[in-house]
């Protein structure tokens, strides 16, 4: 990037652009940006600029978005949160007091209280097809595949060898949630398959199909001053697949981190409205 002076600012915008073309042109001239770059990216908004800014440009970039009202802040790279990798976790528990996290062996590592829960992001995560063996070829089919090996005639034993080897079919995406607690700032990672759901009791059901909606239920209930992505909330009322699925788990991360910033944005922002109302009344 052509950017001049002391590089220190991320760029995130939360908002997706009505107005491409503009906003394009905004990142050409004052980031630099490669138009074709630019509008790659702005087509995946919300989303955070790739690459490091100086004060000057980012100042130019936020007045330009909010002219097209387009909600936008900048962080200084040393402050900008990091929740990546989280800790994957298979077994916990959704206690009164907090969310309980147990070692492998069943041991406690790590305790939760329910008012550190800064946001809980769910969504389901598609898998590659599995792939079946089928039946092996009869003796008679052997028979068959020799001859033509012997006869020179490699492409075909390959494609019906192929045929007969295996198969695909696909399979249900799985579902992931991502709890980010505070003071420490840690991210915790589950997946629907990876985990001990004992502590449901009497609620317990044979699939972690059935289990995991339950414990999500249970996140959702019991911290109740956590930000809750719409995400989540489609999911839990088994909405619209596209509104709660996600192409890989990376892509769940980045989407939590956006909506992690986008609490604190959105905080922010209506404590000062509230200011500015009290101070109009007073």
């Amino acid at each position: 990037m052509p950017n001049t002076g002391d590089v220190k600012y991320r760029l995130v915008i939360f908002d997706e652009v009505d107005e491409p073309a503009e906003v394009r042109d905004l990142f050409v001239k004052a980031a630099g940006a490669h138009p074709t770059d630019a509008t790659q990216w702005i087509a995946k908004l919300p989303g955070t600029w790739p690459w490091p800014l100086d004060e000057p440009t980012v100042r130019t970039l936020l007045d330009g978005l909010y002219d097209r009202a387009v909600a936008a802040e900048a962080w200084r790279v040393d402050q900008f949160p990091d929740i990546a990798p989280p800790r994957h976790i298979h077994s916990a528990a959704c206690l009164n007091e907090g969310l309980r996290i147990d070692g492998l062996r069943g041991e406690p590592t790590h305790w939760v209280p329910w008012d550190r829960v800064e946001i809980i992001s769910a969504g389901k995560v598609p898998l590659e097809d599995a792939v079946h063996a089928v039946n092996p070829p009869t003796w008679t089919n052997s028979l068959t595949i020799g001859l033509q090996a012997l006869a020179n005639r490699p492409g075909k034993l390959m494609n019906l060898s192929r045929r007969q080897r295996a198969e695909r079919s696909p399979r249900d995406p799985l579902g992931e949630v991502i709890i980010v607690r505070r003071d420490p700032r840690i991210a915790f990672r589950i997946i629907e398959n990876k985990m001990n759901y004992a502590y449901l009791g009497d609620r317990l059901r044979p699939t972690s199909f059935e289990n995991f909606p339950q414990f999500l239920d249970d996140l959702v209930r019991l911290a109740d001053h956590a930000y809750v992505t719409k995400a989540t909330r489609s999911l839990l009322a088994a909405g619209d697949p596209p509104d709660f699925t996600f192409p890989s788990s990376q892509a769940l991360l980045d989407h939590t981190l956006i909506q992690l910033l986008w609490s604190w944005y959105r905080r922010d922002r209506d404590a000062r409205l509230d200011q500015n109302i009290d101070e109009t009344l007073s």
